[in-house]
C-alpha cells in the first residue's frame, strides 16, 4: 500500500488531527499511518470470527462531554433525541471506508455491507456521535455481531435513565468489554 501525502489525509486520520495539538497529532498520525501499513500489509484481521470487540489501539472509544448525568433526562432519555446527534451516513460510510481500507477488517473483507459502523459508547448511553476513536466497523456476520451489541445498548440505556446505573458506570461498560458487560446485564453469550 502506497504511503499517503501528508495533503491525501483520510477522514479518520484528518478528525484525529484537527482534535489533538499538534505535538500529539505528529506522533499519533504516525502510529495511525505505521499501524495502518503494518496492518494492510500483513493482511491482519482485527476480528476473530468469535468477537466483536473492537480494537481499542485504533478505537478507544469516547464519550460526548454535552451528556453530563445532570442532562440526561433532556438528552439520552428523551425519545429520539440520538437522531437529532447521529452523523450522517456520508461521514459514516467514508470513515468506514477508510478504516476497513486500512486493515480493520475481517479477514480481508472489503464489502461494506458485511460490517456496520457502530459507536463503541452508544449515543443512548453518551457517546462521541463523530469521534473517529469512537467508531468502527462492526462486523454482523460473526457470532457475537452489532446485533448482540444493540441487545447490550438498549439494556444499559434502560437501566441508565431509570437510575439504576449511573452514566459514568454505563459508559464504562463499554469502554471497556462490550461481551462481559453483555452476560452482565442481558444473560449468557449465545
Amino acid at each position: 500500500m502506497p504511503l499517503r501525502s501528508r495533503h491525501s489525509r483520510s477522514l479518520w486520520e484528518s478528525t484525529l488531527v484537527r482534535r489533538t495539538s499538534k505535538g500529539s497529532a505528529l506522533i499519533t498520525a504516525g502510529i495511525l499511518i505505521a499501524g495502518t501499513v503494518g496492518l494492510s500489509a500483513c493482511g491482519a484481521a482485527i476480528y476473530s470470527e468469535n468477537s466483536g470487540l473492537p480494537n481499542t489501539k485504533l478505537t478507544p472509544g469516547a464519550v460526548n462531554p454535552l451528556v453530563t448525568q445532570g442532562n440526561i433526562r433532556s438528552t439520552i432519555c428523551v425519545s429520539g433525541w440520538t437522531a437529532t446527534v447521529r452523523p450522517p451516513v456520508s461521514y459514516t460510510n467514508k470513515l468506514k471506508y477508510d478504516q476497513l481500507h486500512s486493515g480493520y477488517n475481517l479477514n480481508g473483507d472489503l464489502t461494506m455491507k458485511n460490517y456496520e459502523e457502530d459507536h463503541i459508547v452508544p449515543l443512548e448511553v453518551g457517546g462521541h456521535p463523530s469521534s473517529p476513536l469512537n467508531l468502527f466497523p462492526q462486523p454482523r456476520n460473526i457470532k457475537f455481531s452489532a446485533y448482540l451489541k444493540d441487545q447490550l445498548e438498549n439494556r444499559i440505556h434502560q437501566l441508565v435513565c431509570t437510575g439504576q446505573l449511573t452514566l459514568k458506570v454505563g459508559q464504562s461498560i463499554f469502554l471497556t468489554n462490550w461481551e462481559k458487560g453483555y452476560t452482565k446485564y442481558v444473560g449468557p453469550l449465545p
